[in-house]
């Protein structure tokens, strides 16, 4: 089926910031997923783990971003060197980023409250698809849509570091160090950072808090406080916008949502992450979001113990 992106699609992904500062695919439930934007949290953990994401942005819009993500992440028994792959496909209206990643991090011991440094770094692949039977423009000749470039590789590297205890993390993150003007592909840098208050209570809370920054655009802020119960579910409210960002109905884009989820025995994970809000005022779309995460993780037996890996 032939579909006039012009309309509908593709004046997000030629003019809307907070589209592009999305390139990397923004993940709601990051907080639980850190491999996905920093080769550093390899490793970080004393077991080995398995993580998949589907996520799907504005629902009921055709050609709406769909992203399928999953990662593995493994701790060598020196406990010092981790190893992941990672992949992500991210389509948008008639384009597909596939991505292929190799993970390395080695971790730093800073002192014997277990507060160590990891130092990451990423190998990858990008594969792009332009689907051009999808697409029928008004005009013929526009170069948007005559462009030679119906697929491409392209080799790329990135590195982040890692600080992180059981009580609180920090992580600084460049994926990918190449651009790619031919595929406007511009680099994102990441912030993020978090903790856990109230250890030793039943009810704890998980702040959490990620800034991106993609290369001539304005920063994306997230922010999430979730409720932890009996260290097996959580629930709480998630808030992510875009400031100035420049474009006429975006000035101030932003997005709501809540995240959930729930530990069942010692290896399974469920999540779940809502958002809604306005993309763009002007033209009457709004963000109807849903990101699932399943992750299955390989935990050491150790009781009593609250592991900051099945929080963090």
């Amino acid at each position: 089926m032939r579909i006039n992106y012009k309309i509908s699609i593709l004046y997000f992904l030629l003019t809307s910031p907070l589209l592009w500062s999305q390139q990397e695919a923004a993940f709601s439930l990051y907080m639980f997923n850190h491999q996905a934007i920093n080769p550093a949290y390899v490793g970080a953990q004393d077991y080995t783990q398995i993580t998949a994401v589907n996520r799907s942005q504005w629902n009921g819009i055709i050609g709406s971003p769909e992203t399928q993500a999953i990662s593995f992440g493994h701790q060598f028994k020196n406990k010092n060197t981790g190893l992941g792959l990672s992949s992500v496909i991210d389509r948008i209206g008639p384009t597909q980023n596939t991505s292929v990643s190799l993970d390395f991090a080695y971790h730093l011991k800073l002192n014997d409250k277990n507060l160590r440094l990891g130092l990451g770094l990423k190998i990858s692949g990008r594969s792009y698809q332009l689907d051009n039977s999808m697409i029928s423009p008004f005009d013929s000749s526009d170069l948007v849509f005559t462009s030679p470039i119906d697929s491409k590789f392209s080799p790329n590297m990135g590195a982040g570091i890692y600080l992180h205890s059981q009580k609180f993390y920090f992580g600084v993150a460049m994926p990918y160090f190449l651009e790619d003007e031919e595929v406007y592909y511009k680099r994102n840098y990441y912030m993020f950072f978090g903790g856990l208050i109230g250890e030793n209570n039943a009810i704890k809370f998980k702040p959490s808090f990620l800034i991106q920054k993609t290369e001539l655009l304005p920063l994306t802020y997230d922010a999430s406080v979730l409720i932890v119960a009996g260290d097996k579910f959580w629930i709480g409210p998630q808030v992510r916008t875009t400031v100035n960002s420049g474009v006429p109905g975006e000035e101030n884009a932003g997005f709501y949502g809540a995240i959930a989820g729930i530990h069942i025995g010692r290896n399974l994970t469920l999540g779940y992450a809502y958002q809604g809000g306005s993309i763009n005022k002007n033209i009457g779309i709004t963000n109807n979001s849903h990101e699932l995460l399943l992750r299955f993780q390989f935990a050491p037996k150790i009781e009593g113990i609250l592991r900051s890996p099945r929080l963090f």
